[in-house]
């Protein structure tokens, strides 16, 4: 009888400590005015529009004012205090007026907006394995990907400028202008769905890209770089050392 008291108490015990563990904890927080936004150290971060600027904080397994919300030159940051954040999960619902000018995601955090973004000029960044997933309707778009980051994009654009080194992760759909696209070390583009009049490619080091142009394409590539592409456009084409560009 005493081993079965025993058993049972330590699995209340250890039961206990898991709903601890989950347990999750969330805070509504004033914002002032922001034109971009940017996360990291793992956050996730959902933008939606609204009628005030707020940030609606769940966090599991970190104190809620180690989740730092800082404005400063119209841009937010959203990170974590400190260094030590292993196993943490936070996640920041972003309400906001007005338009947004950019976002950007690193160190394994991450931006998603379901909603379109609306703006003149419009900047993107993911990079260290950040992650960010966004539509926006712009004249000019700036793209940049590096160190492993993952963009995902629909577009109604103009220009789209387009970096990306590193092993980043980019695809895009919709419609633009103008693509003009710069790869390097592994960067990887998967741009079929985007339909371009124009596009000026050019990819280095293993770099890959899959473009559909329909007027004009420019295209340098080397070592071991390589461009498919959809469409039936007038070509300009140099290639060296290993680099390639084949119709799809």
């Amino acid at each position: 009888m005493k081993n079965v008291t025993s058993i049972l108490a330590a699995t209340a015990i250890t039961v206990g400590l898991g709903f601890a563990a989950q347990a999750q904890d969330t805070e509504t927080r004033n914002l002032g005015s922001f034109d971009r936004v940017s996360a990291h150290e793992g956050i996730e971060v959902v933008l939606q529009e609204g009628n005030s600027n707020s940030a609606k904080i769940t966090a599991k397994r970190i104190d809620l004012d180690e989740v730092l919300l800082d404005i400063s030159g119209g841009s937010l940051k959203i990170h974590l205090e400190g260094n030590n954040h292993n196993n943490v999960d936070v996640e920041v619902v972003v309400t906001y007026t007005g338009s947004l000018e950019g976002v950007r995601a690193s160190s394994a955090a991450s931006v998603v907006c379901n909603d379109w973004l609306e703006a003149d000029d419009f900047e993107v960044d993911a990079s260290s394995a950040g992650d960010v997933d966004v539509k926006v309707t712009a004249d000019d778009i700036d793209v940049d990907g590096s160190s492993a980051g993952t963009i995902v994009l629909e577009v109604k654009a103009g220009d789209i400028d387009l970096d990306m080194s590193s092993s980043a992760n980019i695809t895009i759909s919709g419609t633009a202008d103008d693509l003009e696209v710069d790869g390097s070390s592994a960067g990887d583009l998967r741009a079929y769905d985007l339909t371009v009049k124009d596009a000026d490619v050019s990819l280095s080091s293993g770099s890959h890209a899959k473009v559909n142009v329909s007027d004009n394409l420019r295209a340098r590539v080397s070592s071991g770089g390589g461009v498919r592409y959809k469409g039936s456009p007038r070509m300009d084409v140099n290639t060296s050392s290993g680099g390639t560009v084949k119709s799809n």
